[in-house]
Formats: structure tokens, C-alpha cells, sequence
């Protein structure tokens, strides 16, 4: 099977990490994983070091020319490069890439209001599609190219949403912290196992869904209007998650 991983830097450094697992346990069964990661707090942290205001809107980060600037060196430079080896030195093949190589990402601005942030356009999956053929598990910084020479920041859900559908992925995983969608944030006992397509748009309408979430359903939603079989926000394992699933409550499933 397929799958795209998406790692928030909430669960990167923990210390005994069920992504790990269960990516190994994928690979094990000869799946091909791509691995998307994110990077949030330490771009936060090293803004703030800098004095650079930290803003989001729907859990997009603003990025003026300065953040961008930050976030290449983050994502690209730091936690893409400490995440490959940390993969390759538990024996996963990882090889890290970003978004803008090869065109792998190419994407527009989406709104004014969020500076260098992008909505992907287009993907351009021969590059995942070769290093796949190598036995090779690509590690992907969320970057994009915006088709003139410049560099957009895209949210990592966002981008592995997107890299999901134009690879045909059997599942999509969006790793979090919170081990999934929860009627009360601050509550673990009151997570959601299930939530339609609609359902999930209607949380975000209503407020009930907030901050780095949304993303996540809107992503995992258009995921599953691409074909994407089985879309989870916690975890893959069975009961791990919430799951997401297309009208009608059809979930997908293995192959």
C-alpha cells in the first residue's frame, strides 16, 4: 500500500514515538510511506527570539519576508535534516527532500493576509515516485515553489493532503498529540472516533474545531474527495484516531 505520515512537531521529539512504530511496521509489510513533517514550535520560538511577531489565522502561520527566512532554515535546514537521521540511525532508509525540489510542490499565494503562505497547485509526484523505486522513504519539508523562482511556506497538512491524493495513498495519517478530534480540547475521554466529511466542516464552521485542527479536517477532507481511502488524525492503528470518512460513512480501508 501507500501512505503519507504527517509528523507535527508536537509529537517529533517524544520520547517513545508510536509514528515510529507504526511507520516501521508499514514498511515491514513493504508499504510505501512518505513522511511530511512540521516544524511549528521552533519557528515560533526562533521568531520570537528575533522579535518577529507569531500570528496565525485558522491555524495558517503569517509569513512575512523575515519568517520565511525562518522557516526555510527550520524546516529545511534543521528539522528535516535532525528527522532524516534520526530515521536512518533506527534503521528506517530516509532521504530528505523538499517540496520545492524537482518541483516536487508548486503552489500560489492563498491569501493576503498570511504574506508568503501557499496554497498547493500542483504536484508533481516522479520525484517520491523515484526514490520509492530505491527503497527509499522521503522525509518532506512542507516548502513550495510559487512557479516564478520564489519560495512559498505551506502548512503541513496542507501538504500532505495534497501529496496523498496525487499519489493515490491508501491512508493518510495527520500524528498529533491530542490523539485525535476531542468534543472538549482539554479533555482526552471525550475524543471522536469518527466524524463524517460534513461533520467535520460543520466543527470548523461552528468554532468547534480551532487553530492547528482545521487544517487538518479541511486537508484530510479534500484528501478524501481525491480518492484517498482512509484518512486519521491520531494515529493509524485501529481505535487510535478519529477517523475521517467520506459521505455516507464509507471509510476506506486496506487493500
Amino acid at each position: 500500500m501507500r501512505g503519507v505520515m504527517k509528523i507535527g512537531g508536537s509529537v517529533v521529539g517524544q520520547a517513545r514515538p508510536c509514528w515510529l512504530d507504526e511507520l516501521t511496521d508499514r514498511l515491514a509489510v513493504d508499504d510505501r510511506v512518505v513522511v511530511v513533517h512540521g516544524g511549528g514550535r521552533l519557528i515560533s520560538q526562533e521568531l520570537g527570539r528575533l522579535g518577529e511577531p507569531v500570528t496565525f489565522i485558522e491555524g495558517q502561520r503569517v509569513t512575512t519576508p523575515l519568517a520565511l527566512e525562518v522557516v526555510l532554515g527550520v524546516l529545511k535546514g534543521r528539522v528535516n535534516g535532525e528527522l532524516t537521521a534520526y530515521l536512518d540511525q533506527r534503521g528506517v532508509p530516509a532521504i530528505g527532500i523538499s517540496g520545492i525540489d524537482r518541483g516536487l510542490l508548486t503552489a500560489r499565494p492563498r491569501l493576503s493576509e498570511l504574506g508568503r503562505v501557499g496554497t498547493v497547485e500542483t504536484v508533481h509526484p516522479g520525484l517520491i515516485e523515484g526514490l520509492w523505486s530505491l527503497g527509499l522513504v522521503p522525509v518532506v519539508a512542507p516548502l513550495a515553489s510559487d512557479g516564478r523562482g520564489g519560495i512559498l511556506n505551506v502548512n503541513g497538512d496542507t501538504a500532505a493532503g495534497a501529496l496523498a491524493g496525487a499519489l493515490g495513498a491508501d491512508y493518510l495519517v495527520f500524528y498529533t498529540d491530542t490523539g485525535g478530534i476531542r468534543q472538549k480540547v482539554n479533555d482526552p475521554e471525550t475524543r471522536v472516533a469518527r466524524l463524517t466529511a460534513a461533520e467535520g466542516l460543520a466543527w470548523i464552521d461552528q468554532g468547534r474545531a480551532s487553530e492547528g485542527m482545521i487544517p487538518k479536517i479541511r486537508s484530510g477532507v479534500a484528501a478524501l474527495t481525491q480518492g484517498v481511502r482512509r484518512v486519521v488524525i491520531g494515529g493509524y492503528a485501529a481505535g487510535s484516531g478519529t477517523e475521517l470518512v467520506g459521505e455516507g460513512g464509507d471509510a476506506g480501508g486496506g487493500r
